[in-house]
């Protein structure tokens, strides 16, 4: 059953999935919400517990305050806080690694494992980013010209249009997307981190990518990956920008070889 928690400022919509001691996170991206995690909630809910919640704005989450992405991390924390998850492997993605990324470097006696999938977020790099933002244009502009759609692959599109129709059912349920002014900034002032401060990104870290990811290209994610010390690269072949969903098979296997090493025996 849904549930709903008061945090500083905004409310958060979440839904608890299992009993078990250890927990998996998951924090949807901006086409998202709650919902999204659909082919990954039965695969992992009988080994471990997995919390599934709507960032503030998003979904039926409100964000009172207005304080936007700038609170994402501290909402993540007074959920952990208030659900008493002592530590928690966590799933970010896309927008999603804004808040996982910098709760991480924060936090990282609390995280078992990170995955950032499809995502560098969270991590000032202004090269990064400003490539992102090159990207996300020539993106849109295919989009409005008839071709790929920004959030999944082509050969998702081709491959199953009912994922696809159930996939912009689900992103319905959201406000607007933002498309001007800060809304590809993710800079220190919406909760991104330093580089330098990655050091402290110590547990098992794995930044995942579709290798046709037309929003946060894979060579971006590659890039990013190689300024977090231990972390792994993994690109999905075929898959676009919401690997989760796309390629549900291939990104549960993905988090089960993480969830092995932060749950050695599990």
């Amino acid at each position: 059953m849904t549930r709903t928690l008061e945090t500083t400022g905004g409310t958060l919509v979440y839904d608890v999935f299992g009993e078990a001691d250890e927990t998996i996170v998951f924090v949807h991206g901006a086409g998202g919400n709650h919902l999204s995690w659909w082919q990954q909630i039965p695969h992992f809910r009988e080994r471990f517990r997995c919390v599934t919640y709507e960032v503030r704005g998003w979904g039926q989450s409100k964000d009172i305050s207005g304080e936007g992405r700038t609170a994402f991390r501290r909402d993540l924390e007074e959920l952990m806080d208030q659900l008493e998850i002592a530590d928690a492997v966590l799933v970010g993605q896309s927008m999603g690694g804004l808040s996982v990324l910098p709760y991480s470097v924060h936090h990282p006696d609390r995280v078992r494992g990170l995955l950032m999938a499809d995502t560098f977020l969270g991590i000032w790099d202004e090269t990064l980013l400003r490539e992102m933002a090159k990207a996300v244009e020539q993106a849109q502009s295919n989009a409005e010209g008839g071709g790929q759609t920004m959030m999944v692959g082509p050969d998702f599109i081709e491959r199953n249009p009912n994922g696809l129709f159930l996939y912009q059912q689900v992103r319905g349920l959201n406000p607007p997307l933002e498309t001007g002014g800060t809304a590809l900034t993710f800079g220190v002032d919406q909760g991104a981190v330093a580089v330098e401060d990655l050091t402290a990104l110590t547990m098992p870290t794995i930044f995942l990518a579709g290798e046709l990811d037309a929003i946060i290209p894979a060579p971006l994610i590659k890039a990013a990956s190689e300024r977090v010390p231990g972390a792994r690269y993994v690109e999905v072949p075929t898959g676009g920008h919401s690997v989760y969903w796309e390629l549900p098979d291939e990104f549960n296997a993905i988090l089960d070889g993480l969830l092995a090493e932060a749950y050695p025996g599990k």
